[in-house]
């Protein structure tokens, strides 16, 4: 008799989960869409009920399509982004939209902290303050929504509130407790003193659990909303970063994943923690191993915003294709280097290796024999660019990089796949199969006992996989329009808060 295992990925937009069996043959996957609000500019919202009612009818189409038996699936695992939280009273409902990783309000916040105890932050949760993370989030919510920062007694990161919706317990990995920064990660608990900072008590926070521990079971009234049986095991889970990785076989150390996904970000399998002022530091699900991450906030969400922006007139916006397609078109008809046009995708503020919200996005060099297709070749080369800008930092940890994979929405582009690859400069990996639900299914797995540790979940299948090599002739190209890319950041980087403020309307 066949054992299948659920994946659960609570994605940026939608949740997705799939299927699979314990040959980890994928035989089923769907999505659920759901909505982000922005109330106003720089704020981003969800609301938690909307991740749990996505992924409860994801997993339900998913099995009523598949026709598999209930009683047939071994376990469960929910994936999900780090930083946002779901903010709780003492009965568990939610009492504010939960403020996403995107949203910049906490800024001014972020900034005090870095000021007034950043390198105390930076020492207990090796990662320094961002607007992105749940701190200054969280010290936001107190200074201007006070009447709900007193009734604040939970906070569960994304995927632990759907699994506490299907548990009713109350836990999180130790990727996740990194990702609020209120994690001490040399003590291994929740930090007194970065709690102290918010005036949370240290019980509004969940048990730390390793990611491939049990959970618990379905409930009665989840089991009966998703279509499965009560009591169906429930695997701790992790963050979509990690398990994404996981799944397609970086598990070891000097393994790398490209992801260009909403946001981009280049992540590294590392021997130990690799504490960084532009880095993210995360222990990996497999141990002893860590996850360095370095992130730029704009990925295929650029792509997006600049079909919508500058697509709108010409015909192949009419056609309703995708906007990675959409893009993909134009700058197929332009040249590498965009006949040298430049652009910086710093559309939200910048992660790594900046960590700078007031950074903006532009467009540098344009000349009137510039057209539209040029402007699509440089967004997509601008987003690689700051993909490389992202691997040159991890690249100087010292770790043996042995092999490259490129995974995300926007990897589905070949054009954009070989541009990555050429400013690159290195083969890339793109695995057929590669998503966070994929390796949560994995993940279930090995939480269950279907397989004795990841290891030996990667032999039971090999990946197919397509291999990019770089172009020659485009190095030269590419290089010099990475050290332009860098010097130009620099260059304008004192202007660019002159231009918030004029935007703002405050000079």
């Amino acid at each position: 008799m066949s054992r299948f295992l659920i994946g659960i990925d609570v994605g940026s937009s939608a949740c997705k989960c799939v299927i699979v069996d314990d040959s980890l043959r994928l035989l089923n996957q769907c999505a659920q869409s759901y909505p982000t609000h922005y109330p106003q500019v720089d704020a981003a919202e969800q609301d938690p009920e909307d991740w749990y009612r996505s992924a409860c009818q994801a997993l339900r189409n998913c099995l009523e399509s598949s026709g598999i038996k209930p009683a047939n699936v071994m376990g469960i695992s929910i994936a999900g982004p780090a930083h946002s939280v779901a903010l709780m009273d003492d009965a568990g409902d939610i009492l504010h939209p939960t403020i996403h990783w995107s949203d910049l309000r906490s800024t001014p916040q972020a900034e005090r902290l870095e000021t007034d105890c950043g390198d105390a932050i930076f020492a207990a949760a090796l990662c320094r303050v961002n607007p992105a993370w749940t701190l200054p989030q969280l010290l936001w919510l107190r200074e201007n929504r006070n009447t709900v920062y007193r009734r604040l007694r939970r906070i569960l990161v994304v995927k632990d509130y759907v699994r506490y919706r299907l548990t009713g317990l109350t836990q999180t990995d130790r990727y996740d407790a990194i990702g609020t920064q209120l994690y001490d990660l040399r003590a291994g608990a929740w930090s007194p003193a970065l709690l102290d900072i918010v005036g949370l008590a240290e019980g509004a926070l969940p048990e730390v659990r390793a990611a491939t521990d049990l959970s618990g079971g379905l409930t009665r009234a989840a089991a009966r909303e998703c279509g499965l049986l009560e009591g169906t095991p429930v695997a701790v889970g992790s963050g979509d970063s990690v398990v994404e990785a996981a799944g397609i076989g970086a598990i070891a150390p000097g393994h790398c994943v490209l992801k260009l996904g909403t946001a981009a970000n280049v992540n590294l399998v590392t021997r130990a923690a690799q504490p960084h002022p532009g880095a993210i530091v995360y222990r990996h699900v497999v141990d002893p191993h860590w996850f360095a991450i370095t992130a730029t906030n704009s990925g295929t969400s650029t792509l997006q915003w600049f079909a919508e922006t500058f697509c709108r007139s010409a015909a192949i916006y009419a056609d309703g294709k995708p906007a990675y397609q959409q893009v993909d078109t134009l700058a197929a008809d332009s040249a590498a280097g965009a006949r040298g046009l430049l652009f910086h995708p710093y559309l939200q503020g910048e992660r790594s290796p900046y960590w700078d919200p007031h950074l903006r996005g532009d467009f540098v060099g344009i000349h009137r024999r510039h057209c539209l297709e040029d402007f699509a070749r440089a967004v997509l080369e601008g987003v690689a660019f700051s993909l490389r800008d992202c691997f040159e930092l991890v690249k100087s940890f010292g770790e043996s990089i042995e092999q490259l994979y490129l995974i995300g929405g926007g990897a589905k582009s070949q054009l954009w796949s070989q541009i990555v690859c050429d400013v690159m400069g290195r083969n890339l990996s793109k695995p057929v199969i590669q998503s966070a639900a994929y390796g949560a299914a994995i993940l279930a797995g090995v939480a269950t006992g279907v397989f004795r540790g990841w290891a030996d979940a990667r032999s039971v299948r090999s990946l197919p996989t397509e291999v990019l090599q770089p172009i020659e002739a485009r190095r030269e190209l590419y290089d010099e329009g990475f050290s332009t890319y860098r010097a130009v950041t620099r260059a304008l980087e004192p202007h660019l808060r002159t231009l918030e403020r004029q935007s703002a309307g405050e000079e």
